[in-house]
């Protein structure tokens, strides 16, 4: 690991250039755009809400067995 790394030498001899507008606002768009949650049609969170009151239902049943 002491032994010098020659692409990390050729990389710091590169020059700094800031990046091209069109670019930065393009990732702006992208980085946005996986920020913002996707909609979810109403039937999965039905069905969603449905699976967990079934599972909460059946953790009781199969608690109060246990007694």
């Amino acid at each position: 690991m002491n032994e010098p790394d020659l692409v990390l030498q050729r990389l710091r001899e590169l020059p700094l250039e800031a990046p091209p507008a069109a670019l930065s606002k393009q990732l702006t768009a992208a980085a946005h755009a996986r920020l913002v949650p996707l909609k979810v049609h109403p039937v999965w969170s039905v069905a969603l809400a449905a699976s967990v009151l079934v599972y909460l239902g059946w953790a009781l049943a199969y608690t109060s067995q246990l007694f």
